[in-house]
This record gives structure tokens, sequence and C-alpha cells, in this order.
């Protein structure tokens, strides 16, 4: 579980190199519809990993270039292994901006890491209210569903994920064992 969020926490320190610029809420939110629906349609693995991207680009973005910076600090401690002040980081990224699911995501991430489950799932819920269609909330969610042997709302959780971004491979397998699971098939 752990590597899997360090992996999460790496690629999206790794966006504002790549390009990542605040747009105004209009635009953005136009973008992120459309690039959703070519998510949805997108023929190829590598195609819909480029979309992921643009659509992760424009989450990373808060839109202020204070909290961008914190959030950039908040993801080289989290890589770096500086758990508690990865997490200080981001309680003051959502202090700053309460309405900027990427802070809540990333601080979930943090909590993740640190065993703190609970707090993880509080975060993912916030995420998910601002940000419905935030497919790794949701498959993070359904993770830790599983660790509180909870397969039905995991199986629930990742499903939506899928519904929002069908080319998540990993979440599919998981969900496809899920169902065998809970149909009583051996996994």
């Amino acid at each position: 579980m752990r590597r899997i969020l360090s992996t999460i926490a790496l690629v999206t320190l790794l966006l504002p190199a790549l390009g990542c610029t605040a747009l105004d809420n209009g635009r953005s939110a136009t973008d992120l519809d459309d690039l959703f629906i070519r998510l949805r349609f997108a023929a190829t693995g590598d195609e819909a990993r480029g979309i992921e991207l643009a659509i992760m680009r424009l989450w990373a973005s808060s839109g202020r270039p204070e909290v961008d910076l914190l959030m950039l600090r908040g993801m080289e401690m989290a890589h770096g292994g500086d758990l508690d002040g990865a997490l200080s980081t981001f309680d003051h990224v959502v202090d700053l901006a309460p309405s900027f699911a990427e802070g809540y995501n990333q601080r979930a991430l943090v909590h993740a890491m640190r065993d703190e489950y609970a707090e993880a799932l509080t975060d993912l819920r916030q995420v998910l209210l601002i940000e419905p269609r935030q497919f790794s909330a949701l498959a993070g969610l359904g993770r830790i569903f599983l660790l509180y042997d909870r397969q039905e709302a995991a199986l629930r959780a990742f499903e939506a994920a899928l519904e929002l971004d069908p080319h998540l491979d990993a979440i599919r397998d998981e969900a496809e064992r899920l169902r065998d699971q809970l149909a009583g098939e051996p996994i």
C-alpha cells in the first residue's frame, strides 16, 4: 500500500515540472469536462494515460501561487519520507484553500502512508465532495475499505472509479477479484 501511495505522490509531485499552470475556474471546469469525455472513449491505454495526466495537471493547480508552492513542498517532503512535515504542510494548504480538493487528496495520501486510515477516509470523502470525479480518490477509498474488510463498499468505490476512468487496469483487476469473492468464488 505504501509503495502505491508513494508512486501516486511522486507522479503528482512531478506535475508542476510537466507544465501545470493555473487556469481560471471556468476554463478548467470546461477543460475537465472535455477531458473526462475523451478519457471515457480513449482507444488505448497510452492515450488514456495522457488524458489522466492532463486531468491531474488541472487538479493540481489551485490557482493561488502560495498554495501551489506549499503543495510542491508538501509532496517533496512526503516523497523524501518527512511525513510529519508533509502532513503539517498539507494541513496549512487545507486551511488556506478549503475548497481545493487536491490539498485534501495529498493529505489523505500522507495519512495513509502513516497508517492513519480513518483520517485518510475523512480527507478522501472531502475530496469527493469537492470533486466527485476524482478517480484516484475513489480508488484510494476502495483500498482503505479493503483494509477495514468492507468488500462491498470497496467494490462500489472501485466501480465508481472505473465508471470515470475505464482504463484503471489494476482497479479493474481488483474489482473483478472482489466480485468473484462476493459471489462466493475463490479468489
